[in-house]
């Protein structure tokens, strides 16, 4: 049977490989902050995109300036922040024109005060395959640089915005390669949330290889924590051995965060319902007086990782600070 060649069209990544040149040059005068927060798993039903939301919220509620990126077809947000079916969810079309036709990154609205959105949906679909074309079409070159750009397609669309927050947080989906690889080459923070059982665990150590390999392009990304998440609160024994366990596995690359986020299912299901998060829901007079304390525990949990997420950032801008002063010195 004959073999038809066909030419495949992709976006044209000379842009991009200036971004990344740029971008490493910053990285290397030391004057390139650490803004972009990458909340990712190998698997899902960890509580990723309930933690990116409740964690980007608790930020806004600091007075910081947060954009929250959703790389995910699913598009849960828009149901976990209350905006489903308003002009704020535009089913990832503001971040598929970004990434697809060149255009700036532009948020959809301003969910909560201090909390500028760029939703996923379907459009996305059409961005993954874009990153699956290029990751092809790329491959047998022999020059690193072409080889590699094609992962820096999110952080050059980033890039002309990042100044215009304090933190950008990205949430990515756990099961697409190519656009968790775009989320860590964007990055300078990776933050894991995992649960106790072994997929969960295996899914830590998909994310670990593939952060190997973002930063052979990012060499400024660094794994900030990884969260236990959807566990017992009473059950201290049984979260120490979770921590024990997800230590192991980093082999001290990062540390696991003291606190934890406990299960409650109820709450879970209230906060996607009511479109807000638990630190939103914890004196809402609507609920039941018990799931209304349930909400206010896990609110607290929320507000606590959130103060423990910005310590771990502020230890990793000291310790730059560090390496930038003795690179000077030397």
């Amino acid at each position: 049977m004959a073999v038809r060649a066909v030419k495949l069209d992709a976006v044209d990544l000379a842009g991009v490989r200036a971004a990344l040149r740029r971008r490493v040059q910053l990285m290397t005068e030391g004057v390139l902050d650490r803004k972009v927060l990458v909340l990712i798993n190998g698997k899902g039903g960890v509580g990723k995109s309930s933690l990116a939301v409740a964690i980007a919220t608790a930020l806004a509620k600091t007075g910081l300036r947060v954009l929250l990126v959703e790389m995910d077809e699913q598009g849960n947000q828009s149901e976990d922040l209350g905006i489903a079916g308003t002009e704020l969810d535009d089913d990832g079309q503001a971040q598929a024109a970004a990434i697809l036709d060149g255009k700036p990154l532009v948020p959809t609205g301003e969910a909560r005060p201090n909390l500028w959105v760029v939703p996923g949906g379907s459009a996305l679909d059409d961005v993954v395959e874009e990153l699956y074309v290029q990751r092809r079409l790329t491959a047998p070159s022999e020059d690193p640089e072409e080889r590699l750009a094609w992962m820096g397609m999110y952080a050059a669309a980033i890039g002309p915005v990042r100044d215009d927050y304090d933190v950008v947080v990205l949430d990515v989906a756990p099961g697409c390669e190519p656009l968790q690889l775009q989320a860590l080459v964007a990055g300078e923070m990776v933050f894991i949330p995992s649960k106790s059982d072994p997929s969960s665990r295996k899914g830590l150590r998909t994310v670990a290889r593939r952060f190997g390999r973002a930063r052979a392009v990012n060499p400024m990304l660094r794994l900030l924590g990884v969260v236990v998440f959807g566990t017992n609160s009473a059950a201290s024994r049984v979260q120490q051995k979770t921590k024990d366990q997800l230590t192991e596995d980093l082999g001290g690359a990062a540390p696991v965060m003291e606190q934890t986020i406990r299960h409650v299912e109820a709450a879970a299901v209230a906060c996607r319902v009511h479109g807000k998060v638990p630190q939103e829901l914890a004196s809402a007079p609507e609920l039941d007086p018990k799931l209304r304390s349930s909400m206010k525990a896990l609110a607290g949990d929320y507000r606590s990782l959130a103060l423990e997420v910005l310590q771990a950032k502020a230890e990793l801008d000291h310790a730059d600070a560090l390496d930038h002063a003795d690179a000077n010195d030397g």
